[in-house]
């Protein structure tokens, strides 16, 4: 891992369903999901108090978007059939997506972090990179000034990993969810990272997930002790070749900021694996779906 550099993966914490609970502060503590078509609004009764649905009413086929950490508690995962989260939360309050509401409240929280460090790469409505390498003797203390600039400008809280590269700033600011703050350095990949499944690597999807099970891979240190010659035979030299460096905790790509990207492309975070045709579209490392020019 390269020790000069320093980033730090910034994440909203259950970013749509925390921009609700502004809205409807009553319902903190709840299992609440975000999520499904045609799902309406809260509207006040006779009495004048919000009827919420829950999710034990819901019909239909919509997916959820989002869950508070109280629904994720209870099996709740993003992407899950809301027919399917029910039947684990029959109880949770059902609410539809606002995106011009979380829009608003992406554009607030990132405003407020570039007013304190210049280079961030966006990588979606709830999530950026941040190069902290001129900090990098200690970091700490910049990202609680990021932590609380951010609560300042939204009232909602993120999770910042800091580590060597992106790769492992992403899976560092998820050990400690919610509102966490987690450093992952090169001491650390035996210990922290490799008893993390395989899946957790952004980049290893659910069919790679699938084929490294085959092989009796299922955790990243399981992925670490495998033969190279081995993965090169199943997942061709270069996905190979990737993964072995995921797996030593080894990740180049810089953080790349608006103003040095050097063609127009379309990037979108999807929150299930797709599998595009090769000739259409690709899967960079990152593990984000690309179309167009880059």
């Amino acid at each position: 891992m390269d020790g000069s550099r320093c980033i730090a993966h910034l994440d909203m914490d259950a970013f749509y369903a925390s921009v609700e609970l502004l809205r409807y502060p009553q319902l903190r503590g709840r299992p609440l999901v975000v999520g499904g078509r045609r799902v309406t609004a809260p509207m006040a009764g006779d009495d004048g108090v919000l009827q919420f649905t829950h999710l034990r009413d819901y019909r239909g086929r919509g997916v959820v978007t989002t869950a508070t950490y109280e629904a994720r508690a209870r099996g709740v995962r993003s992407g899950m059939g809301l027919m399917t989260a029910a039947r684990l939360v029959p109880d949770a309050v059902l609410l539809p997506a606002d995106f011009t509401a979380y829009r608003h409240y992406s554009m607030r929280f990132k405003t407020a972090v570039a007013s304190l460090v210049p280079r961030i790469e966006d990588r979606g409505i709830d999530e950026i990179y941040i190069d902290l390498t001129s900090h990098s003797s200690d970091p700490e203390p910049i990202a609680l000034r990021i932590k609380e600039a951010v609560r300042a400008a939204t009232g909602l809280s993120c999770s910042i990993g800091i580590a060597p590269n992106k790769l492992l700033a992403k899976m560092a600011s998820e050990f400690d969810k919610p509102d966490g703050l987690t450093r992952v350095g090169p001491a650390d990949l035996v210990a922290r990272i490799w008893p993390l499944k395989a899946s957790k690597i952004n980049g290893i999807g659910p069919k790679s997930t699938e084929r490294l099970a085959r092989l009796d891979i299922h955790t990243i240190g399981d992925l670490a002790r495998a033969e190279l010659g081995l993965l090169q035979e199943h997942f061709g030299p270069r996905y190979a070749a990737w993964l072995h460096d995921a797996v030593h905790g080894r990740d180049g790509r810089p953080v790349v900021t608006e103003a040095e990207r050097k063609s127009v492309s379309r990037e979108t975070t999807f929150e299930r694996d797709l599998h595009p045709r090769p000739c259409r579209t690709h899967r960079d490392p990152g593990g984000t779906l690309r179309t167009g020019g880059r």
